[in-house]
């Protein structure tokens, strides 16, 4: 045998024996365990019986937070995944309510600032920011009711809310301006420095826009296509940079 067949004869068994370890290897622990652990959470785990796709993308993302960040970071992608995918169909009802008690949980944790920045950018789970428990509790209540019902639209054949960028900064800018109370130049800036923006000045920009959007016309429109917007937040990133923060009322052990 010829040096030349001797080393194609090495690359042929390297290539065949790595396509036999991934055909072994197989799926990873946290894919095999995914349909287990999501059993958790019961709406979440029906809307992935429903929709296979969904189910792909709940998977997906979730095993990616969790590899960096753990169960708190798997969680959080997970929450923001049914929030931008299912609220978005939700009626204006249930928009309303959850715009009602979004304001009231920021209500509460505007006594601490940096609680209130930690919600605003990584969202809530179960036993955190415990000064706004029970609002929290309500919160949490809301969006479980307005993702059902986005999702029973969504089964009804309900489209999904859409807007172009350009919509969408009238909005925000809207917001930004009134009807309730205009943001401070001070506000604008901390919510475009996002991590590194001042907490008080993040909170209370987020308060005033959410006072905003409700008492303006159409709010729930408006807040649907908020909802709508796909947007790439790492989650890992941003609860790791929250939890070098002391007192950021998150569970970062």
């Amino acid at each position: 045998m010829t040096r030349r067949s001797i080393l194609l004869f090495v690359a042929v068994a390297l290539l065949a024996g790595n396509l036999v370890y991934a055909h072994l290897a197989g799926p990873s622990a946290f894919a095999r365990d995914f349909d287990q652990n999501i059993a958790r959470f019961p709406l979440a785990a029906s809307i992935a019986r429903s929709d296979r796709s969904l189910r792909d993308v709940f998977l997906r993302q979730t095993e990616e937070a969790f590899n960096g960040g753990g169960w708190p970071a798997a969680n959080g992608a997970l929450n923001m995944i049914l929030a931008t995918e299912m609220e978005a169909y939700a009626d204006d009802e249930h928009i309303n309510a959850l715009d009602r008690a979004e304001l009231a949980a920021l209500l509460k944790l505007a006594s601490n600032p940096l609680a209130c920045k930690s919600y605003l950018l990584a969202g809530s789970q179960l036993g955190e920011f415990s000064e706004a428990a029970h609002e929290l509790e309500d919160l949490g209540a809301a969006h479980g009711a307005a993702i059902a019902n986005g999702f029973e639209r969504k089964m009804k054949g309900v489209a999904r809310a859409q807007a172009s960028d350009a919509e969408i900064s009238a909005i925000e800018t809207q917001l930004n301006l009134g009807p309730f109370a205009e943001l401070t130049r001070q506000e604008l800036g901390a919510q475009a420095k996002y991590l590194d923006g001042n907490p008080d000045r993040m909170c209370s920009a987020a308060i005033k826009k959410q006072l905003n959007l409700l008492s303006g016309a159409g709010s729930a429109y408006a807040s649907r296509l908020r909802r709508a917007r796909t947007y790439k937040v790492d989650i890992v990133e941003v609860r790791a940079k929250l939890c070098r923060e002391p007192g950021n009322g998150l569970s970062c052990s």
